[in-house]
Parts: C-alpha cells; structure tokens; sequence
C-alpha cells in the first residue's frame, strides 16, 4: 500500500457504516457507529437540550438512529419526534440501544 492509498484508507474509516438491525415491530432500522468527534457532538447537544420532559430516551435514540448511509433521522430537539421515540416500546428501544452500544464500543462482538 503506498502512501496515497494509505492516507485514503485512513480517511473513509473516519465515516464508519451504521449498523443494521431488525427491531420487533418496526423492521430494520440502522443505527450509527460513532466517531469520538460524532460522540462529543451528541454529547454536547444532548447536554444542552436536556429538560425534566421524561424524554431523554428519545433524544439519545434521535442521535443514533439513522438511514443506511449514516444521516441521521431525527432531531434531538424535535419535541413530538422525541415524545414519540420515547414512547417506543420497551424491547424495541432495548435493541437499539445495544446494537449501538455494541457497534461504538471497543471490542464489539
């Protein structure tokens, strides 16, 4: 590999593909493996829109679930949206939740 092709390859891992998963009662959805750039953004964004709304489950689905390309589908200050996602049944937010803790952690199985 020369240093062109090395420097390349470098630069696409820094855009990881999501995760695809089927979720009980919603199909497949995908869920986006986070850079530590991706982390400290969603991070600080969900710091910042943090309300006693019993919503927080929504906006830290809204952060990881995305399309197949990695874009993500929803907006962590969507108040309907994160509503919404926050009343997702329980084992279908248990699914994602550990698909994406599984793809971003650093031994993933």
């Amino acid at each position: 590999m020369n240093r062109d092709q090395l420097i390349a390859s470098i630069l696409k891992a820094s855009s990881p593909k999501p995760i695809r998963l089927e979720v009980d009662g919603i199909g497949p959805v995908f869920v986006r493996v986070m850079t530590a750039y991706d982390a400290d953004v969603t991070r600080k964004s969900l710091d910042a829109t943090k309300k006693d709304d019993g919503c927080d489950i929504g906006r830290l689905l809204a952060s990881m679930l995305c399309d197949e390309k990695g874009d993500l589908l929803f907006t962590a200050t969507e108040a309907d949206t994160v509503l919404k996602l926050s009343k997702l049944p329980p084992k279908a937010q248990t699914a994602i939740l550990n698909a994406a803790n599984q793809a971003n952690s650093a031994d993933p199985k």
